[in-house]
């Protein structure tokens, strides 16, 4: 298998939905670093610069350019269907990752709160069988 084909079954194989945020990340860090495209999340956008730019800077530019493509699919292609309908028209790669990060981080400190709110308020109801309440208030976390 060529590295292309294995870095988009890594990536196809791998969705992102909310339990696997940290993975998936892990995995676009891999085929990014593996493309030598990991600088689009780290490093600004090179900026636009007028027709007098010099060749290397419309080449530096240009390469930033590719990079995020690339990025940009790699995330894609690795998304279930509602979130590569959202992030469609987001044209960076950095932001896409930010958005997505601040996104499940909120469903994550969500759950977090829910899960603690109802072990607090947990109570063992009259009759019930001690195992089957421990192993209620132990499913919350």
């Amino acid at each position: 298998m060529t590295m292309n084909k294995l870095m988009v079954s890594l990536l196809t194989d791998n969705k992102l939905f909310v339990a696997n945020i940290v993975k998936w990340k892990d995995n676009i860090n891999i085929a990014l670093i593996g493309e030598n495209a990991m600088f689009v999340l780290t490093d600004e956008a090179p900026e636009q610069q007028g027709e007098n730019a010099t060749k290397e800077i419309k080449e530096k530019l240009e390469h930033w350019k590719n990079a995020n493509k690339k990025a940009r699919y790699f995330m894609s292609s690795s998304m279930v269907d509602t979130l590569k309908t959202r992030f469609a028209n987001t044209l960076m790669a950095a932001e896409i990752m930010n958005q997505l990060t601040g996104l499940f981080r909120i469903t994550s400190d969500h759950a977090r709160f829910e899960a603690t709110k109802n072990f607090i308020n947990a109570q063992m109801k009259p009759h019930r069988n001690v195992h089957d309440h421990l192993l209620q208030m132990a499913s919350y976390f």
